[in-house]
């Protein structure tokens, strides 16, 4: 039986997936009792990293586009992006998105459960931050699908939520710090 799953992003296609008498061996390593655990929680973490690197470019694509948007409009004789609490914000994005760049390096090399969770905090951090300020900047066309940028903004929000909330991943990373 197929369902239609209700997603926000339609460029985004969703599925559900059932194992049903699925042979332990090709779950384990060919051992009975194979640890069919473990390997869901591998694939979580692997899932879990690919969004975290989907965010940066969904951040970085965001702010690309306000860059080019705050360069271009103009308020009071002056294009709005030369408005010192505009380059505030945009920079403040930017910082996010950098700081958030090499934990998606480090998650991808290790895939260990502290590595992507941290990467998958501040990327997914760094994306809303960056969909927000893109709001903000372009205003009530943002919203239109006048613009790419509303793609970007409802891809933001659940790329941080997905495979893991902001909260789950912050205690996530305080596990994989504690001793012991």
């Amino acid at each position: 039986m197929r369902s239609r799953q209700t997603v926000l992003d339609e460029t985004r296609p969703q599925a559900r997936i059932q194992l049903r008498d699925v042979p332990a061996e090709l779950l384990g390593g060919g051992e009975e009792g194979a640890d069919v655990p473990g390997a869901l929680a591998a694939t979580g973490r692997t899932a879990s990293a690919v969004l975290a690197a989907e965010a940066v470019g969904a951040a970085g694509q965001a702010l690309a586009r306000t860059v080019e948007y705050v360069r271009q409009r103009e308020q009071f004789g002056r294009a709005i992006g030369s408005f010192q609490a505009v380059k505030h914000r945009l920079a403040d994005t930017l910082v996010a998105l950098e700081f958030a760049r090499p934990l998606v390096w480090a998650a991808a090399l290790s895939l260990a459960p502290g590595d992507v969770a941290a990467a998958k905090l501040r990327c997914g951090e760094a994306a809303y931050r960056a969909a927000m300020t893109a709001l903000q900047l372009h205003g009530a066309v943002g919203y239109t699908e006048e613009l790419d940028l509303s793609l970007w903004l409802r891809r933001a929000r659940p790329l941080r939520d997905a495979w893991g909330t902001p909260s789950a991943c912050r205690a996530e990373v305080l596990r994989s710090l504690t001793p012991g």
